[in-house]
């Protein structure tokens, strides 16, 4: 998922489709393998007749999490059209690029998590 954003990132401003559906995949990739590994993981902690309860949690958990993120994106792209003297679409491509920097914040934030996490599965 950081490789995608990053790739959005640098080419933000530059995109063509074939760039487009390629960083796009790149990123989702991502997104799904940390989506499992974590829907896995906390999985392990509830073994009893509450699992398929844990499994709605953790996917209705995920739809919160994507409609919270794409208002945040939303907002970033936003304030970047309103800034004076700048085009709406300059605005749009550059609130953009700031989102994509966002997420990739978000990114490290959770490759961090994940890592930890693993370790101390490891550890234990």
């Amino acid at each position: 998922m950081m490789l995608g954003c990053l790739l959005f990132m640098i080419f933000g401003l530059n995109l063509n489709v074939l760039m487009i559906v390629v960083f796009y995949g790149v990123m989702m990739m991502g997104h799904r393998m940390s989506f499992s590994n974590t829907l896995a993981e906390s999985l392990k902690v509830e073994t009893g007749s509450l699992r398929t309860d844990a499994t709605a949690v953790c996917q209705t958990s995920q739809q919160l999490a994507g409609s919270s993120g794409t208002t945040v994106l939303a907002a970033i792209i936003a304030i970047w059209q309103k800034k004076p003297a700048v085009s709406y679409s300059l605005g749009t491509a550059q609130g953009s690029q700031a989102a994509f920097i966002f997420t990739l914040i978000i990114s490290l934030i959770i490759l961090f998590s994940d890592w930890k996490m693993f370790k101390t599965e490891n550890n234990n």
